[in-house]
């Protein structure tokens, strides 16, 4: 994989359209993808925990929600990303990382699993992915603040 190849997680892309403290470095980490500066890849499973976090968002209004899931469904559709299935084969790599620190959700998990098969960083804006020590003895972990 090229050097500027990324595993992204949902948050980066929620970020650009759930205002927070993140979401000017993600907004440009997604431009730079857009612009083929870097290369990204997702998930069946990162697509799917952006749906879930936005439909079951409580912080969120109902009306708002179709809103959020058409401009994140434009946004996956505009950028170019590659798309990662991990094979059976592959699976054992996410046994591995599973014991790496049992307070990582289960879908985080995951996004490591395909980073590290990859052999690419994963970017999250996720505190605790991106300070857990066991975490990252298997896969880099970075904030989109760090690459740009």
């Amino acid at each position: 994989m090229p050097k500027n190849s990324f595993f992204i997680d949902s948050c980066i892309f929620l970020g650009t359209v759930i205002k927070d403290e993140n979401t000017k470095a993600c907004k440009s980490f997604i431009s730079r993808i857009q612009n083929e500066v870097y290369i990204g890849y997702i998930s069946p499973f990162v697509t799917g925990e952006m749906i879930n976090s936005i439909l079951y968002a409580e912080n969120i209004r109902p009306k708002i929600k179709s809103e959020i899931l058409h401009a994140i469904v434009d946004m996956l559709i505009s950028t170019k990303l590659g798309n990662f299935v991990p094979s059976n084969n592959d699976m054992k790599v996410y046994s591995e990382i599973r014991d790496a620190d049992d307070r990582i959700s289960e879908s985080d998990i995951i996004h490591a699993t395909c980073a590290k098969i990859l052999g690419i960083p994963l970017v999250t804006t996720d505190n605790m992915m991106r300070n857990s020590r066991g975490l990252k003895k298997h896969v880099d972990i970075i904030s989109p603040i760090d690459i740009l």
